[in-house]
């Protein structure tokens, strides 16, 4: 069995891929606990494998984890202050050390990317991109059948660029959905949940907001469509769950931004294997590495 986790800022998912019979068996999940005056995530990553061995033997490890990461050494590069002290864990070099077992590290999202491709309906593709809509906005890129890392392991980072003069996580993020509709009917106790049932009910405000939302999120699409040209674009995220509501207006935005050449060539596709993607593809990463190893 391989041991998975998937690490968020919020909580940790974890599970064990079963390789004779190609599944994954969810096992629970752990908050990181990163407000606990003790926090230090490799005293949590512990804790879980611990509690994964109670129940399964274990002959590898296999970690998709928010941040920068250099997928070969394992290591976190570079994070945002979602995970205290974060940069800089040797993870990979403290797991082998501790447990014997081969372990791999590579990004979240990348992660997400991996299982979608190799466990969802499109494993046939070569070339996509992927964007993950939530708290924040992610991405991934896999070019010629594997991730394209770029120079310092941060190629995908779509959060970190701009449309015009705003971050795309202001504009085009559920969250940014979630304050602007906030603002405009007076009302904090809302979620995403709430603005596209409100929406569903008529809620011109919801919408609008709505609408704009949908703009933001084909311009990234179209922008990141004119440089790497991939065959399919993979929409993932809690928000992209509402595929009836969104679908259509995406691929109206998108049919009428884009020129015909490449609208018919290029799929839009959302997610489909939602909490497991991340450990699913984890487990992709790992098996590559070890393929890497051994030639």
């Amino acid at each position: 069995m391989i041991a998975l986790l998937d690490i968020g800022g919020t909580q940790i998912k974890y599970g064990v891929f079963n390789e004779m019979t190609q599944k994954l068996t969810p096992l629970g999940k752990l908050d990181t606990g990163t407000s606990d005056e003790d926090f230090f995530l490799l005293n949590r990553i512990h804790q879980v494998i611990n509690e994964i061995k109670k129940r399964e033997s274990i002959n590898g490890i296999a970690i998709s984890t928010a941040g920068i990461i250099d997928p070969v050494a394992g290591k976190v590069l570079h994070a945002n202050g979602n995970i205290p002290n974060f940069i800089g864990t040797p993870i990979k070099d403290e797991l082998e050390k501790v447990y014997g077992v081969p372990c791999s590290v590579e990004n979240d999202v990348n992660c997400a990317l991996l299982g979608e491709l190799h466990f969802g309906e499109l494993n046939t593709i070569n070339n996509a991109l992927m964007l993950t809509i939530g708290t924040g906005v992610g991405g991934s890129v896999y070019i010629n059948g594997q991730i394209f890392h770029g120079s310092s392991f941060s190629a995908g980072e779509v959060g970190y660029s701009y449309l015009g003069d705003d971050n795309i996580e202001t504009v085009a993020s559920a969250r940014a959905l979630v304050d602007k509709v906030k603002q405009r009917v007076n009302k904090e106790d809302i979620d995403g949940h709430w603005v596209f049932q409100e929406a569903q009910k008529g809620n011109q405000i919801c919408i609008e907001e709505i609408d704009s939302f949908v703009q933001n999120i084909v311009k990234i699409i179209i922008n990141n469509v004119s440089v790497l040209n991939p065959e399919v674009v993979i929409l993932g995220g809690g928000i992209m769950e509402q595929k009836e509501y969104l679908s259509e207006k995406i691929n109206e935005r998108f049919k009428l931004y884009q020129n015909a050449y490449v609208r018919k060539r290029t799929q839009i596709h959302f997610a489909s294997l939602g909490n497991q993607a991340g450990m699913l593809g984890a487990y992709i990463h790992f098996k590559n590495q070890l393929e890497t190893v051994r030639s």
